[in-house]
């Protein structure tokens, strides 16, 4: 057969300050123990009121020796207190009878009956002199002594009393009994006798607050504290609507600094969920609250936890601010890089016969489209569009390695430009798919320009097929030959094709950053309408073509934010004088 635990044993006087230090003593023992935060409260509370109330009637206020004796087993507490003060038998009390109205209900005076209550059993006996009293917590067995004396929860009214009556009905509700006994536990009233903090709530009001609602405004007079029970506050400097703040969540108070010094309130504070309050007047706070020392030290050392939390959050936010104002200045850099990897404008500066406009901008600070255009060696025209997958820096850095590719290939001497071009593609493809553990890839529109031929050849790599207007005619999408994106698979061929390109002519490349644009009733540009606005600009040179594009697609999207880099390449045959 298992021995029963040894008992932890503790003695003390009387007296208020002896008594809190008992009840963390047995708190820390059920912490330690596993006894569980539930039953740790109930041995807690019926504890404190017990040894108040030997205090109060078995020593009539004098100080007197209390022994306490602790078993814990099995996620269950038997308390027993012993004392030689007056007989005094708590089971022999009376319920208390109700009130006529709750004006007239009593404050003070009742731990015996919540002791009653929170116990899963309650035993008396008066032997040598002494008052044992035993408190049971959990599922220990019982005596049938202790079944009959037995203050359940669960049994309905009426219940039996050791003097032979009958306790007809429960004098408090479990929930005021709950809300209460977390009120006690909090950091405000910690230590403080179940008593005295039941005698200051008696004076206090509980209050629900919803998500949004704003409880104090900066510069009012409040008058009062709030208390949070359940939910989350938000105390916000720059206004209510304001996202940073200070959070203050449960068992933390508002209001304080306000009433104490009699200023306005310096900031808002808002509810950020469903909570409920307990909110303490100004007169309650400053009088008898404050006026408690126990509560006062609370209270200081509350207000220096917050400070110290608050100097974190503070410093916090100076360290990301300044991080993010070194990012800032680390992206301005890699846009002006990113800008000087373009082509100056103009295009083509002192060729005759062709004309270019280039244009790129980012939907953050730096982006994954480019545009190319320069000479090759024989006289032709190398031109090239291009659009990373993905936006940001890993799009640049990616957009980088392809523009880099690109120019090496391009200015390889190639006479034949079909020949050219497929080489270009191909080794641009495989070369990009070497060390691309992110699976970045990249779709292209490159061609080279025959000024003597009068001929364009390109290579589409998975891009939006450019509009080609031919002189005097509307423009036309290029769609054929269409062919694999670059970057993710190696070793894929790709078709190049050739259109006419004489004088007069107009070749406009883009990204689908443009065709795509969005307004904000979920409409896009679309390529109808950039077929449709180039066929009425076309006669201009290719400065006014490019930002008239641009401002209708400006217009279009209104200030609904993008999502996409906008990028356009025209390239211009003029008419010979």
């Amino acid at each position: 057969m298992t021995e029963p635990p040894l008992p932890h044993r503790l003695t003390l006087q009387s007296t208020p300050a002896a008594i809190a230090e008992a009840c963390a003593w047995l708190r820390n023992l059920g912490e330690r123990q596993g006894l569980g935060g539930e039953r740790s409260f109930q041995l807690d509370l019926c504890a404190n009121e017990l040894m108040a109330n030997i205090a109060d009637h078995a020593y009539g206020g004098e100080v007197g020796e209390i022994r306490l004796e602790l078993r814990l087993e099995h996620g269950s507490a038997a308390l027993t207190l012993i004392d030689e003060g007056l007989p005094f038998d708590p089971l022999a009390l009376p319920a208390p009878p109700l009130p006529d109205s709750l004006e007239a209900a009593r404050s003070v005076g009742l731990g015996v009956y919540l002791a009653r209550q929170f116990a899963d059993a309650l035993h008396y006996e008066r032997s040598a002199g002494r008052n044992r009293v035993t408190v049971c917590i959990g599922s220990r067995s019982r005596t049938p002594r202790q079944q009959e004396r037995r203050c359940g929860r669960d049994a309905p009214p009426p219940w039996p009393r050791s003097d032979g009556g009958r306790v007809e009905q429960d004098w408090r509700s479990g929930e005021d009994r709950r809300i209460l006994g977390f009120i006690s536990r909090i950091a405000l009233f910690r230590d403080v006798p179940y008593r005295d903090v039941e005698s200051l709530l008696a004076r206090c009001e509980l209050r629900y607050c919803s998500p949004g609602e704003v409880l104090f405004h900066a510069g009012r007079h409040h008058r009062q504290v709030l208390v949070v029970i359940e939910g989350k506050l938000e105390v916000r400097l720059d206004g209510p609507e304001s996202r940073t703040g200070i959070e203050v969540g449960v068992g933390e108070c508002v209001g304080e600094l306000s009433v104490a010094d009699g200023k306005p309130t310096s900031a808002w504070v808002v509810a950020t969920s469903q909570g409920r309050l307990l909110t303490i007047p100004e007169d309650v706070f400053l009088g008898p609250v404050l006026g408690v020392p126990t509560i006062a030290r609370n209270l200081i050392v509350v207000l220096s936890e917050r400070m110290r939390h608050s100097n974190e959050q503070i410093i916090a936010r100076l360290r990301a601010a300044m991080e993010l104002e070194s990012l800032q200045r680390e992206l301005d850099v890699a846009r002006q890089i990113q800008s000087s990897m373009l082509p100056a404008a103009p295009l083509f500066a002192g060729l005759a016969g062709i004309q270019g406009r280039g244009f790129m901008r980012a939907a953050r600070h730096v982006g994954g489209d480019f545009y190319d255009a320069f000479p090759l060696s024989d006289g032709r025209l190398f031109v090239a569009i291009g659009d990373v997958c993905n936006k940001g820096t890993p799009a640049a850095l990616f957009m980088v390695r392809t523009l880099t590719v690109l120019r090496s290939e391009a200015l390889r001497p190639e006479a034949d430009a079909e020949r050219h071009l497929a080489r270009l593609a191909a080794r641009s493809n495989d070369l990009l798919s070497q060390s691309n553990e992110a699976e970045q890839f990249v779709t292209l529109f490159c061609a080279i320009v025959d000024l003597k031929q009068n001929r364009l050849h390109y290579v589409n790599v998975g891009h939006n097929p450019p509009l080609l207007q031919p002189p005097d005619a509307a423009p036309v999408f290029i769609e054929e030959p269409r062919n694999p994106l670059a970057g993710l698979f190696p070793g894929l061929q790709y078709k190049v094709g050739e259109r006419d390109f004489p004088a007069g002519s107009l070749l406009l490349l883009y990204t689908d950053g443009v065709t795509e644009a969005e307004a904000a009733d979920g409409g896009i540009f679309g390529d109808d309408t950039l077929r449709h606005l180039l066929a009425g600009i076309a006669a201009h040179d290719t400065d006014a073509c490019v930002e008239r594009i641009v401002a209708a697609v400006d217009a279009f999207a209104g200030d609904h934010p993008q999502s996409d880099d906008i990028t356009l390449l025209a390239i211009r045959r003029p008419r010979a004088a």
